[in-house]
Formats: C-alpha cells, structure tokens, sequence
C-alpha cells in the first residue's frame, strides 16, 4: 500500500501543477502523465485485490469482465470467510477508474478524452482516502482473525 500512496501522492501534486503546464501550453503532457497515473493507481489495487481473490477467497474470477467481476467480489461479504474489502461507495467509486483501464491501455493516450483524465484526476484523493480506510479494517479484520487462531 505504501507504493500506491506514492503513486497517488505523485498524481495529486502534478494535478496541483495544472496550471503551470496550461500556461506553458503542455496541458496534454500532464494529461498523458496523469493517464499513466490513473492506471497505475487502478492496477495496483487491482493486484491487491486479486491476492485477496486467490488467498483468502480461494479463487479470482475468470473469463471477459474478470476485472468488473473482481471488484464486485470484493465488495461482497463472504460468509465464514471474510467481511468485504471495500465499501459500496469505493466500488462505485473504483468502477469508473477500472472502466478508464480499459480504453488507457489499448487505445494510444491521445486517444483517451483529456476530459475524461482530468475528472478522474481530480476523484483520486478522495477514492483513494476511501479505499485506503477500506483497506486498513480489512487487514483489522485479518488481524483479528489471526488473533481468534492464537489465543
């Protein structure tokens, strides 16, 4: 999680630089650079959330929305096995950012709408802040469970 932090802390401050690539007229530098943030971002969560799947869920989805289906399962509660990873609100949140994963990663980043990017851009902060909460009280929950084990 300290990576994706990084990765977030990163695109915040080139978001906070906005206006200075608008006045050198490089607006689309930072868009293309924000797009490669914002699947970072994605990708990396994406990862946790398929070493959940597969070690604690016993199984990651398969098959063509593999990604929507994951995202869907984290946000489910399985019973006897573990309480959800990520809130209802995060879910929605993560769906546009793994919506955008798509188009970034098989269309050529001048393709992407700038719009697009910058919307996103400036939902960062505040999903992340949501989904990192999201994941402190499932590895509580983790914990606790370890705990349950040894005593």
């Amino acid at each position: 999680m300290v990576e994706l932090s990084s990765t977030v802390e990163a695109c915040i401050n080139r978001i906070n630089r906005r206006a200075d690539f608008i006045s050198r007229n490089e607006e689309d530098i930072l868009a293309d650079s924000l797009a490669a943030c914002l699947h970072y971002f994605y990708t990396g969560l994406e990862s946790i959330f398929e070493t959940i799947a597969t070690e604690v869920d016993g199984g990651s989805p398969r098959g063509e929305s593999w990604h929507k289906k994951l995202l869907t399962q984290m946000s489910a509660e399985i019973p006897q096995v573990r309480c959800p990873v990520i809130s209802p609100a995060s879910q929605e949140h993560l769906d546009a950012f793994r919506a955008f994963r798509h188009p970034f990663r098989n269309l050529y980043t001048h393709k992407v709408d700038p719009d697009r990017i910058f919307l996103l851009a400036g939902e960062l902060q505040v999903t992340w802040q949501t989904v990192e909460a999201d994941l402190l009280n499932f590895l509580s929950f983790l914990a606790g469970l370890d705990n349950a084990r040894t005593t």
